[in-house]
């Protein structure tokens, strides 16, 4: 383990160097683009090349597309950099196909898709199979996820896999419904397989508890069936990643988990750094360049790519409105305003109205609107090249994540299971305690 981890430690200094380098970049805010004119902060160069470029052609750069455009040779070092040195994004996991299946029902089968969104069935059949392959070959049958919701994933790896599973989750309403789905599925399930199948495989527990603490897990209430177990994190929000992981750590019972991170930018010193080595870095991330670190950057660029700008200008009219609100009154930045989707008929005026509903403020001087919005080219192209350090951002907060349990001595790994296209974070980290 200790090459692995030289290779890591090699990784995240390369990576911590740039993104403090780039640190300008990354803490710019794109609502505040034209209050602290922030095209004026790109190098010379930078701007020289970027003034009048379409994005698109931004766009074929950062998809590996041939663009006769000249580029300075200082972006360019940063894409090649980001590209070779971020956890890759195609999705490269292969299930082991040892999966006990045990309801071979096509009809049955989609029952666990029910009341599901298309993103969440295409996450939480892939995460199904990586969870069963890793319980498997850890010796475990039981499973605990945390953040269950409505209990889609335990469903599946209970009905379909035979797997024991606890479902926690802070929501009651979410609980309740859980256990009615539950319910649905096994009277459904009674008209297409022998009964006794049914009713002889472990019905999800779904409980209630609001998690603060790594020994608070050790408090848990579980049945006396559930003892070597694993640990499941689909997309937990902020600290809840890295709590899981400090539990995992410190429960002899936890032989494995699979954690898929979320909203980074919710993360508190708690969670970022974990581990000693970063901690020992000049590795701070700001709110901006975490949160930047959560957006889709396929489906992005791939707008960019077709020259479909239409939600991409959304940013321009954000930081237009931001200008006129701090003209009107300092002490409205940054407020609170209603999300809105932008339209191709959609006016600045009209887009200002719905994203104001929330404020009461008098008629606003919106003269300089015009000047702004005809900038919006420069806005699309400023996101985007924060866009661009944003895998490296994740990177450095999956790696720290992974050193930390290498520091514990536990095989860790993480694999791209989702497609990025559809699922924007899409690394499972598995680690375990125990080979078979």
């Amino acid at each position: 383990m200790s090459s692995h981890m030289d290779n890591v430690r090699t990784v995240i200094d390369g990576t911590v160097k740039v993104l403090q380098t780039f640190k300008w970049l990354l803490d710019l805010y794109v609502l505040d683009f034209f209050v602290d004119n922030h095209w004026d902060m790109l190098p010379q160069s930078w701007r020289d090349t970027f003034q009048d470029i379409d994005p698109q052609t931004l766009g074929y750069l950062l998809q590996d597309h041939p663009t006769n455009h000249m580029f300075p040779l200082s972006f360019l070092a940063l894409v090649k950099f980001v590209k070779s040195m971020s956890l890759p994004r195609k999705s490269t996991y292969q299930s082991s196909n040892k999966k006990v299946d045990i309801v071979n029902n096509q009809k049955l089968r989609n029952m666990f898709l029910k009341h599901v969104k298309l993103k969440k069935r295409h996450e939480i059949s892939l995460m199904a199979n990586v969870v069963n392959d890793v319980a498997r070959a850890s010796g475990c049958d039981a499973v605990i996820d945390f953040g269950s919701g409505l209990g889609h994933l335990v469903r599946m790896l209970s009905y379909n896999f035979g797997l024991k599973t606890v479902g926690i989750e802070c929501q009651s309403q979410l609980t309740e419904e859980a256990r009615k789905l539950d319910l649905e599925l096994e009277y459904t399930a009674k008209k297409y397989v022998n009964i006794e199948n049914i009713t002889s495989l472990p019905r999800p527990i779904h409980c209630n508890e609001t998690l603060s603490s790594a020994d608070q897990l050790e408090t848990l209430s579980l049945k006396e069936t559930i003892h070597n177990h694993g640990l499941i994190g689909l997309h937990p929000c902020g600290n809840l990643g890295p709590l899981l992981l400090k539990y995992f750590v410190q429960c002899n019972r936890a032989q494995f988990i699979c954690l898929v991170g979320c909203c980074y930018m919710k993360l508190s010193s708690d969670g970022y750094p974990m581990s000693e080595y970063v901690k020992g870095l000049d590795c701070e991330l700001s709110y901006a360049s975490r949160e930047i670190a959560c957006h889709a950057i396929e489906s992005y660029c791939e707008k960019l790519c077709k020259g479909d700008y239409n939600d991409l200008k959304v940013h321009a009219f954000r930081a237009a409105l931001e200008r006129v609100l701090v003209d009107h009154d300092p002490n409205l930045r940054h407020s609170p305003i209603r999300s809105v989707k932008h339209t191709d008929n959609m006016t600045f005026e009209s887009y200002s109205k719905v994203a104001l509903g929330r404020l009461s403020v008098t008629t606003m001087d919106t003269s300089k609107s015009t000047s702004d919005l005809a900038q919006w080219k420069r806005v699309v192209v400023l996101y985007t090249l924060r866009l661009v350090l944003a895998p490296l951002v994740e990177t450095v907060i999956l790696l720290d994540r992974l050193y930390y349990m290498m520091e514990h001595g536990i095989h860790c790994e993480i694999h791209p299971v989702f497609d990025p296209n559809i699922s924007p974070r899409n690394h499972v980290m598995i680690g375990r305690k125990m080979f078979t």
